[in-house]
Parts: structure tokens; C-alpha cells; sequence
């Protein structure tokens, strides 16, 4: 069968699957068209004339109630159809390329699980080149969500091994960012720190560079230094990462930003990461920037000038909060007036500190479940236990490490679990502080298991 009879089957089988879903939930194409597609596309997509794209599948997915990788029929499911037959490496090609997308869908859904059984299932020895090393660094990422450390660096090696052989300078900088991500979340940050400023030397010599790329990375390196308490070094990280997001909020500049990008990767004949680039121009046209990383930016940042000079941090804080509202979203001026509200509890002026973190909570609520919001309401525990408010500096409390657990921030949930029982310990609260102890030092035990 050709590569583009395969292509036709698999559009058939797309179809079949979201009319099927369709039935089942009782919708006329109309209910499950509107209001982002037309009535006559998705009967296009379900007598198999046109292929979805990502997107729209992902739309239709969720009105379905299904995960958008459900509705690709997996190598199984192809080699069981009636006159689908794998005859040559083309059609070889297309199927490998079906599942390392499926389960890169799966990780981006949230199920890095099922992203491990799709990718185990795949036999590496019928993989060649770049789909070994995408294989390899899908896995490794897979892994890093499921809290596998071991499985995760091993399959990190492999990759590296591979991408060193065919010196392949894009993967090997994807696949030593993410082995920095999996040191730090074992908390060895002085490995995580050598590893990201090598991946720093590999942007540098890269052309065209990933602005956003650019601005993950640095946030990485200040919260490397942040945990080698090097406070200076994180600021001026942080700093780094703030002024490239600065510029992304242009949402202009980013699309035309990332079509550049596109272009000169087409024009060296990479068109793996061309495609990507063009696809994220395409997802501009109906995203934002998100707004968490610059508010989160501004968190980090603020803390490690809190650390290195309090004088500098108040002027610096109050500087940022005179921005007017079109160049500082709520987010970010919650962080500032969180940090705020910190810096006046350090310095004992307790009512000011309680108005600024009470603002600060308003601003973020908002937003649901943020590092920010979560902040806020640790910050306003702290000041309610400065004012002997126990009962309330609970609440805020508790709060805020349940925030700190939905978002899967250990290091954060532990640095607070440990501060809160500190202060149970000293109103003589021993039985709770102890709760809170022990659980600081569960999440650091479960953090360091690969040590």
C-alpha cells in the first residue's frame, strides 16, 4: 500500500471514530460542529475526505469527552483494519510517526502514564535516527512526570548516545534541558545548574534561537542558584528570563518572532522543527502568551532580591507596581504586591503587610490554582501568626499547601510544610508541628529516592 492510500485509510479510520463517538453521545453534526467548525467540515472528517488538524481534534476530543489521542487509531488498531498492510518502510514511517505523536499528545493531556505504555510498546529496533531520539527524549519526559527518575535518566543516556552519533545539535539540546529538569527535581542543583549552563552555550551557537526556549532556560538557572541560595546570580537569571517575556507579550512580535524561525529552519532543510515553528506562528493567531511564567518570573526574581538586598528590593517592587495595567497583568501584580507584603513582614510593619497579601489573594483568586495565589496565602498565614490570629493563619495555611500539592510543586510544598510547623512548634502546637515535619521530610524522602 502507498504512503498515500495509508493516509486515506487513516483518515478513514479518524472519521469512523469521531462519528461513532458522536452517536453515541446522541449529537447531529450541527451540535458538535458549532460554534468552531462548519457542519460541512466535520461531515468532510467523518466520511474521511479531509484530516483534522491538532487542533480541531483536540476541540472535538473534549466535546466528546475524550483525550484527541483516542481518536487516532493506534499501529495496533491499523494492522487489524481490513486492507490496511504495512508493505514498506514509507508506510513504516507514517506509523511511527502516528504513535510518537500519540503519545506526545498523551503527555501534554496529562497522561504521562499512558505516554509510558504507548512508548514501551514500541519496538526501538525498527526506529532509526531522529525517531530513536524523539522515542527516547517522548520517554524520558514521560518518565520525569511519573516521578521515575531512574528509568528517566537511563533513557536520557540513551538518547544522548544516539544524538551524539548523529550530531544532532537540536535534540541534544532538548534532551540535556530536560536531564537538568529531572537533577533539579531529584535535588541535586549543582548537576541541574552544569547542565542548564551547558544547554545556555548550545543556544548561544544555535541559530535561529526559541525566544521562548530562551526565556525557560534561564528561569531554570535562577532557580538553580535560587536553591544554592546564590541569590545574586538567580536575579540577574531571573532578569534575563523577565526581559525575553517581556517582549513575547508583544503578541505580534512572538508570531513573527517564531515565522522567522520557521523560515530559516526550512531554509537548511530542517523541516521537523520548520513545522513546528509555523504550527506554533498558527497557535498565536488564537493564544496569549501565558501569563503565569512572567508572574511566576517576577515571584523568584523578588525573592532573591528580598535575599541579597532588602533596601534595593522595596524601591524595585514599588517601581514595577507603578506600571500602568496594560504592561502588568493581575497575575504579576499580585506576585509584586505578594513580595511586598513579605518585605513589610521583615521589617515588622504587620498592617501594611496584611493589606498588601489580602490584595494580593483578590488579584489572584482569579486565576484558580497559581504559585501566586498560593504565595499570597502562605504570606498572609505568616503575618496572622505575627499577629497571634492562629485560627486564621490555619486557614491561610492550609490553603496554601493545598494549592502547592494540586500544582505538583514538592520543593515549594515542602519548604512551606517545614516553615508552618516551625511556627506550630513555637505556640507549643508539638503534635501538629509534628504532622507538618514529617510530611516536609516525605516529600524531600520521596525527591531523593534516586540518590
Amino acid at each position: 500500500m502507498s504512503t498515500d492510500q495509508f493516509s486515506n485509510k487513516l483518515g478513514q479510520s479518524v472519521g469512523a471514530k469521531i462519528r461513532a463517538a458522536r452517536q453515541a453521545k446522541k449529537y447531529t453534526q450541527s451540535q458538535l460542529a458549532l460554534p468552531d467548525f462548519s457542519v460541512s467540515y466535520i461531515s468532510a472528517i467523518e466520511r474521511g475526505q479531509i484530516h483534522p488538524s491538532l487542533r480541531a481534534l483536540e476541540i472535538l476530543a473534549q466535546r466528546l469527552g475524550l483525550l484527541s489521542a483516542e481518536l487516532i487509531p493506534s499501529h495496533a488498531q491499523s494492522q487489524t483494519t481490513p486492507g490496511i498492510v504495512m508493505n514498506n518502510a514509507h508506510d513504516n514511517t507514517a506509523v511511527f510517526e502516528l504513535e510518537l505523536l500519540e503519545a506526545h499528545i498523551y503527555i501534554l493531556q496529562g497522561s504521562a502514564a499512558k505516554a509510558v505504555t504507548q512508548l514501551t510498546k514500541l519496538a526501538t529496533n525498527k526506529l532509526l535516527g531522529s525517531y530513536l531520539i524523539q522515542h527516547h527524549s517522548l520517554l524520558a519526559w514521560a518518565y520525569l512526570l511519573t516521578s521515575e527518575w531512574q528509568a528517566c535518566m537511563n533513557t536520557l543516556a540513551q538518547a544522548e548516545l544516539v544524538s551524539n552519533e548523529k550530531n544532532d545539535s537540536t535534540n541534544s539540546l532538548r534532551i540535556h534541558y530536560l536531564m537538568g529538569i529531572a537533577y533539579a527535581a531529584i535535588g541535586d542543583y549543582s548537576r541541574a545548574l552544569q547542565t542548564h549552563q551547558h544547554c545556555l552555550t548550545l543556544v548561544d551557537r544555535m541559530k535561529p534561537q526559541d525566544p521562548f526556549f530562551l526565556c525557560q532556560l534561564y528561569y531554570q538557572l535562577g532557580q538553580h542558584y535560587t536553591h544554592l541560595n546564590e541569590s545574586d546570580s538567580a536575579f540577574e537569571a531571573f532578569q534575563q528570563a523577565l526581559a525575553i517575556i517581556e517582549k513575547l507579550s508583544s503578541q505580534d512580535h512572538l508570531q513573527m518572532t517564531y515565522w522567522d524561525i520557521a523560515l530559516q529552519y526550512s531554509a537548511v532543510a530542517e523541516y521537523q522543527s520548520a513545522s513546528i515553528s509555523f504550527y506554533k506562528y498558527i497557535e498565536l493567531q488564537r493564544q496569549r502568551v501565558p501569563l503565569t511564567l512572567k508572574s511566576e518570573l517576577y515571584h523568584y526574581l523578588c525573592q532573591a532580591l528580598i535575599k541579597s538586598d532588602r533596601e534595593k528590593a522595596q524601591s524595585y517592587l514599588e517601581s514595577v507596581l507603578q506600571r500602568n495595567d496594560n504592561e502588568l497583568d493581575t497575575l504579576s501584580q499580585a506576585s509584586i504586591l505578594t513580595n511586598l507584603a513579605e518585605w513589610h513582614l521583615l521589617n515588622h510593619q504587620l498592617s501594611k503587610a496584611e493589606q498588601y497579601a489580602e490584595k494580593a489573594f483578590e488579584l489572584a483568586r482569579p486565576s484558580g490554582a497559581t504559585l501566586i495565589a498560593s504565595d499570597a496565602q502562605i504570606i498572609w498565614g505568616r503575618i496572622d501568626y505575627a499577629r497571634a490570629k492562629y485560627e486564621k493563619g490555619d486557614q491561610h495555611f492550609a490553603m496554601g499547601l493545598a494549592m502547592l500539592e494540586k500544582l505538583n510543586m514538592p520543593t515549594e510544598q515542602s519548604d512551606y510544610s517545614a516553615l508552618y510547623a516551625q511556627l506550630l512548634d513555637e505556640q507549643g502546637k508539638t503534635k501538629e508541628a509534628l504532622k507538618y515535619y514529617k510530611q516536609a521530610y516525605e516529600i524531600q524522602r520521596r525527591a531523593g529516592e534516586y540518590n
